[in-house]
């Protein structure tokens, strides 16, 4: 008693000893603690990179160009896959005169790691139609239907999409522009993989165009080697009018 209050203890020994008990058992129980898990980067096969881009004979080339049959992205968040690509280039043609601001999508995958390179393939998708005019270094009015060209490890692939989705019209199509691009060193180069090239460049020109219900696949034919000869490779880079990645 003290002035009439009792003081009692904030906590009686026993609760005081099962505590410390309790501390102990958590500092003495000899248990290592779980190693923090790395996890390893995700890995797709070729039918499902950037969203089902590359199907069939496009899929079997890119395993032939980066040497495998797992492939992952260098930055995932950059990456779009085929639905974001077709919606991007819907949404750049309905954008009218401003098209040539609009995004520029990209499809990036690599292999595993050699000696001094990472194997690379970038695909570059660009909207165009003749609502932005025709300026010498973008053609528009002039660039119409199929038209592939080749420059080294390089790619430049266009072709016009009619579509109800779209709105695009024959009258003014949306025209499509893809700029393959081969980044390693260490490849075996156009000399062997040009037609590989020109595969992967085809399928994803393709899957899009199904995926924007272009009216007659936009021109395509179902299969690389179907393209007429006038689409053939080796014409020079500057036709389909697409800017150039750094390598």
């Amino acid at each position: 008693m003290n002035g009439g209050r009792i003081r009692r203890p904030l906590a009686g020994p026993s609760v005081w000893v099962a505590a410390l008990g309790v501390a102990a058992a958590g500092c003495s129980s000899g248990e290592a603690e779980p190693p923090t898990r790395i996890s390893a980067p995700q890995t797709f096969s070729a039918d499902r990179v950037c969203g089902g881009l590359f199907a069939g004979e496009g899929g079997k080339a890119l395993e032939r160009i980066l040497e495998s049959t797992n492939f992952r992205f260098l930055d995932e968040k950059a990456n779009r896959d085929l639905s974001s690509i077709a919606q991007t280039m819907e949404d750049a043609y309905r954008s009218g005169k401003r098209i040539r601001d609009m995004p520029q999508p990209v499809c990036e995958v690599a292999g595993p790691d050699k000696e001094r390179h990472i194997p690379t393939v970038r695909l570059m998708f660009t909207a165009y139609s003749k609502h932005a005019g025709d300026p010498v270094d973008f053609p528009g009015v002039s660039d119409s239907g199929v038209r592939v060209s080749a420059d080294g490890k390089r790619v430049y692939f266009s072709y016009d999409c009619v579509s109800p989705r779209v709105g695009s019209t024959a009258d003014i199509p949306l025209r499509i522009k893809i700029l393959f691009h081969e980044q390693w060193d260490e490849s075996k180069g156009a000399t062997a993989l040009a037609q590989d090239y020109l595969a992967v460049t085809h399928s994803a020109a393709l899957a899009v165009a199904e995926a924007l219900g272009c009216v007659d696949d936009g021109g395509l034919p179902a299969r690389a080697q179907e393209l007429p000869p006038s689409a053939g490779a080796g014409t020079g880079a500057g036709s389909a009018g697409a800017e150039s990645p750094a390598p």
